[in-house]
C-alpha cells in the first residue's frame, strides 16, 4: 500500500530545506523578514509537491533523494513563492481581512499592511527570477513556455482574476452566484495554480498528451480543493484550520455549501477527484502519488 503520509513528509522536507536558503539577502531587512515569515510558515506544500510528483511520473522514477530534483527545483520553489504571495494578499483588510494563517498571525498583523503588500509583490516578482534558473538545465524554448504558462495561471485570466470574482461575490456588489459562477471562481482562484504546478513539468519532460492529461487532473483537484475548503470553513474550528473559521459567512460570500449543503458539496468534490484520478490512470504505478494526493484532498481536515 502506498504510504502517502511518508511521501508527503519526505517531499515536504525537501521543499523546506530549499526554502530555508532561498531568500537570504535583500536591500531591506523588514521586507526580507516579511517574505521569509510567510514563505517559511509551513503549510501543506501541495503545489511544490505536485511539481515533484508530476516530474517523477513522467520520468518513471521513484525518488527519495532531494538532489535528484535539481533540474526542476526552480519550478518547485517558484510555485510556493507565488502561492505564498497570494495568501499574504488574500489576508489583507481589503480582501478577506483575516488575522490568522497557518496558526500564526497573518503577515500584515506582524509587519503592517504596506510591508505585507510589498512582500507579496516581491515574492511574485522573485518567483519569475527563480524560474529563469530552469535555463541552466532546459532549453530556452521550454523555459519560456513554462514562464508563459505560469504567468497566465497567476494573472488576470487565472488566480488574480479568480480573486476578483471572489471579491465581487458579496452583497455589496449585488452578485448572486450560481453553480457556474462558483465553478469559474474556484477554477481561476485555486485551480489554475494547482493545474500549473502539475502540468508545467510536462512542458519540460513530456508531450502534448501529457500536458492535456495533467491539465485535466490539475483542474479537477483544484476545484475539489476549493469545495473542501468551503466545507471546512463551516465545519472545522479555528484551531483545526490554522486560520479563522466562517470567514466567507463573515464577508457575506456565497459558497458551494450555501448552494448544495455540506453533503452535496462533498459529493461534488468526490466526483471531481474521480475525474482527476481517471486522467492519470494510464501512467500506471507511477501515478500513485498523484492519485493518493487527489484522495487526500477530500479527506483533509485543514
Amino acid at each position: 500500500m502506498f504510504d502517502l503520509k511518508g511521501y508527503l513528509k519526505n517531499k515536504g522536507s525537501i521543499v523546506e530545506s530549499v526554502l530555508d536558503t532561498l531568500l537570504s539577502n535583500g536591500t531591506s531587512h523588514s521586507l526580507l523578514s516579511s517574505m521569509n515569515y510567510s514563505l517559511k510558515a509551513g503549510g501543506k506544500r501541495i503545489r511544490p509537491i505536485l511539481v515533484m510528483a508530476s516530474r517523477d511520473m513522467l520520468l518513471k522514477e521513484d525518488v527519495k533523494d532531494g538532489s535528484a530534483y535539481h533540474e526542476v527545483m526552480p519550478l518547485v520553489c517558484a510555485m510556493e513563492m507565488i502561492h505564498t504571495y497570494s495568501l499574504i494578499h488574500d489576508d489583507l483588510p481589503a480582501m478577506d481581512n483575516d488575522d490568522l494563517r497557518r496558526g500564526k498571525p497573518t503577515n500584515h498583523k506582524v509587519y503592517g499592511d504596506a510591508v505585507a503588500i510589498l512582500a507579496g509583490d516581491a515574492l511574485l516578482t522573485e518567483a519569475f527570477r527563480v524560474l529563469c534558473r530552469l535555463s541552466q538545465h532546459h532549453s530556452a524554448e521550454k523555459v519560456i513556455e513554462v514562464i508563459r504558462y505560469i504567468s497566465k495561471a497567476s494573472g488576470m485570466n487565472g488566480m488574480v482574476g479568480g480573486q476578483v470574482l471572489d471579491i465581487e461575490n458579496d452583497t455589496v456588489h449585488g452578485v448572486t452566484p450560481d453553480l457556474e459562477y462558483l465553478y469559474k471562481t474556484s477554477y481561476c482562484k485555486t485551480g489554475e495554480l494547482i493545474k500549473a504546478s502539475v502540468a508545467s513539468p510536462a512542458i519540460l519532460y513530456g508531450n502534448v498528451d501529457d500536458i492535456k492529461s495533467l491539465e485535466e487532473y490539475g483542474k479537477a483537484i483544484g476545484v475539489a480543493f476549493q469545495m473542501v475548503d468551503d466545507v471546512l470553513g463551516v465545519t472545522a474550528t479555528k484551531e483545526e484550520l490554522g486560520k479563522s473559521a466562517h470567514i466567507d459567512e463573515k464577508n457575506n460570500k456565497k459558497t458551494f455549501v450555501d448552494l448544495l449543503g455540506v453533503d452535496g458539496t462533498k459529493d461534488l468534490a468526490k466526483r471531481e477527484v474521480e475525474k482527476a484520478k481517471t486522467a492519470v490512470l494510464r501512467y500506471g504505478e507511477f501515478a500513485q502519488p498523484l492519485i493518493s494526493i487527489a484522495d487526500y484532498i477530500i479527506k483533509r481536515s485543514h
